[in-house]
């Protein structure tokens, strides 16, 4: 048989230049089966470790793509949340100003109520009086208007009482 070289470490479509990594399979004098299988499992075991090395080396840059890929979303959900977060605080902020704004309104209003109502007390208090001052007025003038009618109708009988004792025969 002659002689046969596999090449160690690369799979069947990657194949190294010259005789790196190759063994030597010519059959030599005296070799059974079992110094084949040995090679064969030698070549196995070193083409599973290229294979499962070449597989971590894929799955790593893999890994490593989507890490990037995921650092990048996030940090473009976090600028995002900084964003609302930094709209909401305007918001926010706006919404105290003009809170403020009517506040100060609505104490000039009460403060113009409660010098508006300052003055109308002393004027409610005149008033007060003037209405019981024409009261006492009124119920003065009312006694005397009573007195006149009482004197009127005293003099009235007065006279009658006088006219019932004359006699004029």
């Amino acid at each position: 048989m002659p002689g046969r070289r596999v090449s160690l470490g690369r799979p069947p479509s990657q194949s190294l230049s010259g005789d790196e990594g190759d063994i030597d399979l010519k059959p030599s004098q005296g070799s059974s089966d079992d110094h084949s299988n040995e090679t064969f499992a030698v070549i196995a075991a070193e083409f599973k470790a290229t294979w499962e090395k070449k597989l971590r080396g894929r799955d790593n840059k893999i890994i490593q793509t989507a890490q990037k890929e995921l650092d990048l979303a996030l940090q473009n959900k976090e600028t995002e949340i900084a964003n609302i977060i930094n709209d909401m605080e305007t918001l926010h902020q706006d919404f105290l100003e003009q809170y403020a704004i009517l506040e100060d309104k609505k104490r000039k209003i009460t403060a113009a109520l409660a010098e508006a109502q300052e003055e109308l007390i002393p004027l409610a208090v005149q008033r007060h009086q003037a209405i019981i001052s024409l009261g006492h007025e009124v119920e003065n003038g009312q006694l005397e208007g009573m007195a006149l009618i009482k004197g009127a109708c005293q003099s009235t009988r007065d006279v009658a009482q006088e006219l019932r004792t004359l006699d004029f025969d």
